[in-house]
């Protein structure tokens, strides 16, 4: 019988500490995969604080958002109370010239129906 076939097929155990030999270009693929864990490692931190700043940068947001809220709200506010000041005083303008207008009218002597034509 041939000796490998009497070899056990399991998994070895024991492992050589020994890199595996340059085969051909493996050595530049190290390198290509060296140069892509660093770029990887920029952007990994780049999420890393994303996600440590992702709180405060929504509160700040949705903090910007209630302060345009309240000032617009604000504004609309002062707007109306300025158009009702405004509406108030055009009424009681109106109510002293129809109340002029009245007491002209009472003054002004009604006016002779002209005789009957036979």
């Amino acid at each position: 019988m041939p000796e490998s076939a009497t070899q056990d097929s399991s998994v070895p155990q024991q492992f050589a500490n020994v890199l595996p030999p340059d085969i051909a270009g493996a050595g530049q693929t190290r390198l290509l995969i060296k140069a892509v864990e660093d770029a990887v490692q920029g952007l990994k931190e780049d999420v890393r604080d994303i996600k440590s700043h992702r709180h405060s940068d929504f509160v700040f947001h949705i903090c910007i958002f209630g302060g345009g809220f309240l000032v617009l709200a604000g504004m609309l506010i002062t707007g109306y109370m300025k158009l009702d000041d405004r509406l108030m005083a055009i009424t009681n303008t109106s109510i002293r010239a129809e109340t002029k207008l009245e007491d002209l009218l009472q003054r002004i002597p009604p006016v002779p129906t002209p005789p009957a034509r036979r």
